[in-house]
Formats: C-alpha cells, structure tokens, sequence
C-alpha cells in the first residue's frame, strides 16, 4: 500500500536533541511535498508556536496541538474538550503541587493541555508519580513528552485529535503513516495504517510500533523515510 499522508510529532522527531530543526529535514518535507504527500504536525506545543511552524515549514497548513486537545489553522480551529479544564488544572497545581512542579511560560498560550518542569531539586519521576497521585482521581492524565509534563483531561490525546483533524479534511486514518518518539504518540499509532517509532522512542512506544528506526531524534526520522521508501510504503 502507497500511503499519501504522515503524521508527525514534532519535538524529538523533527529535531535533534537541543529541540534543533536541521535543514536536512526541512528538505526532506519538501521533497515529500514536491511529490504529493501531505504532512501533519501532531504535537504538544501550544497552538500557537505550532501554527507558525506550519506557516513557515513545507507541511500542511493544519496543525494538531496541545497533544490532540487543540486542531485546526488560523481562528478555524476547535478544543476537544472544556476549555475550563484548563484553569482547573492550573489551579490545582497551584494549591497542591506547588512544590513538586513548575509552569511551562507557554501556559499562558494553552487551553486544554498544560505543561510543567519539575521544581527544583525535584526528580521528573517523583514529579509525576506525586502529579498522578493527585490529579489522576480528578479525570486529569499526567504524562511526559520527553521535554515536559504535561496535563490534560483523560479524553484528550493525539489518537482522538489525529482522528477529528482526518474526519475534518476528509482523510482517512488508514491512509496516514504516524512518526513520533514518546509515550505521547501511543495513541496516535492506534488509529492510523502504519507507525514509526524513533530510536529514542521509550520501549513501551516501540512495541506499539509497525517499524523501529535505529537512529533516534531527526536522523531516525530522515532513516524512516528512506526505510518506508525502499518498502515502497511511499516512493
């Protein structure tokens, strides 16, 4: 099967270790463009920093944000979800994680999914495992990316929003390889026809996944490419 679109995370994936975007990459989308494919950014970022990444980068001008909770381009977009668990979030921190976890600068532009570093002297596991504690009873999933923790309703996750953007643009998910390298894209690799997961993917995503790259971060994504080439998964 010739598949005609990727899904694809972003932080991890795209770019190196220091969140880099190689122009190594920027050629590849656009040779996948040039010759028809389409790609859709599937990440954790804010809506904002994601829609200006697709203004700029030779992808589809669509985006899925704040790890499925956020998608769609310019003021057309929609919330999977109430957007007042946003602030319910940020208000439960607050009063009762204060001392285990601290606010992403990018909540100011989030609406259903927030993002938080460890405090200070603070381990990312105790973190989370005292962020669960907390706030997994509440409805609310804690889960990292591998660059933050982040919180949002148990109904929000990429495979939901992967799912709404395709039924939006006419895709059908079948249709759609997914490429990610966190416990955030097990979802998303649930509902398309193929998954990717990169060499510094955790091993609970690479069980989950059709294909294992060697490399990991933007080397295993361009290794991707050239593996789903020579299946001739895309040409």
């Amino acid at each position: 099967m010739v598949y005609r679109y990727l899904a694809v995370d972003v932080d991890g994936t795209l770019t190196d270790k220091d969140g880099i975007i190689s122009h190594q990459v920027v050629e590849a989308l656009e040779e996948l463009r040039k010759k028809g494919y389409k790609v859709l950014l599937v990440s954790g970022n804010a809506y904002p920093i994601l829609h200006a990444l697709v203004y700029y980068l030779p992808v589809m001008r669509y985006v899925i944000a704040e790890n499925g909770g956020v998608v769609g381009y310019g003021d057309r977009y929609v919330v999977l979800g109430r957007e007042e668990d946003g602030a319910k979030i940020r208000r439960i921190v607050k009063e009762e994680l204060a001392n285990m976890l601290v606010e992403s600068w990018q909540n100011k532009y989030r609406i259903i999914d927030l993002a938080f570093f460890p405090a200070e002297d603070v381990g990312i596991e105790t973190a989370i495992d005292a962020a669960r504690k907390v706030l997994d009873p509440k409805g609310f999933r804690v889960i990292s990316s591998g660059w933050a923790i982040h919180i949002h309703p148990k109904s929000v996750n990429k495979g939901v929003g992967l799912k709404e953007a395709c039924s939006r643009l006419g895709i059908d998910p079948n249709e759609v390889i997914a490429i990610g390298d966190s416990e955030t894209d097990e979802p998303m690799f649930s509902v398309v026809g193929y998954s990717v997961a990169l060499g510094n993917a955790p091993t609970t995503l690479k069980e989950k996944a059709d294909l294992v790259t060697r490399n990991g971060f933007y080397e295993g994504f361009l290794e991707a490419i050239n593996i789903l080439k020579g299946k001739g998964y895309i040409t």
